[in-house]
């Protein structure tokens, strides 16, 4: 029998992800290192004092904070419904709407993007942090690219490599006012980069 969640406990949950929503929100109107305790709490419209009752502190929420990210980014980045892919000649357009979704996703949160890569140099609980989720991540893509590859060689690196590919393109276009590069015709050319390494897809008749 599925177990109900006490009313208490949904509050409870609620009001830690509205703290950890207004984190974002903060970040993105005046950078992490800007962002005070009491910034949070009061976008989230509660005592700084129940913000700690959630948080030991401003890093806590920070890594937090970087979890319902990662957790949430579907929702964050605006993919909720875009199809998973079922058959071969669907990665493209798969691809292609992920990457524009992730190009608008880096430049909306541009400035809060560009201080957690610094942090994760910085700091060694973020670079962790990160490193988890990463690895994480990786092992779902794995998974799903499993099902589209005739030859699973050297996977994780094929998987790497495109990813760091679609990650290099948005942090292009994130900054594309310094380049003035045409936006369709570089997320074209690095999708076909991207199809390139996973050139052993099998064919939808297999």
């Amino acid at each position: 029998m599925e177990k109900k969640v006490k009313p208490v406990q949904a509050r409870s949950q609620k009001t830690r992800d509205d703290l950890l929503k207004a984190a974002i929100v903060m970040y993105e109107k005046k950078g992490y290192h800007k962002t005070t305790v009491d910034d949070i709490a009061a976008e989230a419209g509660v005592s700084t004092g129940i913000a700690y009752r959630y948080f030991r502190n401003k890093k806590d929420i920070l890594l937090s904070v970087i979890t319902y990210g990662a957790e949430h980014i579907s929702h964050i980045a605006d993919i909720d419904d875009t199809p998973i892919p079922e058959t071969v000649t669907d990665i493209r357009r798969y691809l292609e709407a992920i990457l524009k979704a992730f190009e608008e996703f880096h430049i909306r949160y541009r400035d809060i993007h560009e201080e957690l890569e610094g942090l994760q140099h910085t700091d060694e609980d973020v670079r962790k942090l990160y490193s988890e989720i990463t690895d994480e991540k990786m092992k779902e893509v794995i998974s799903r690219l499993a099902a589209f590859l005739h030859d699973d060689t050297n996977i994780r690196e094929k998987a790497y490599t495109a990813i760091s590919i679609m990650e290099q393109h948005c942090h292009m276009m994130m900054n594309n006012e310094l380049y003035g590069l045409n936006a369709g015709i570089m997320r074209d050319l690095a999708v076909n980069a991207v199809l390139s390494i996973l050139k052993g897809v099998k064919s939808d008749e297999t």
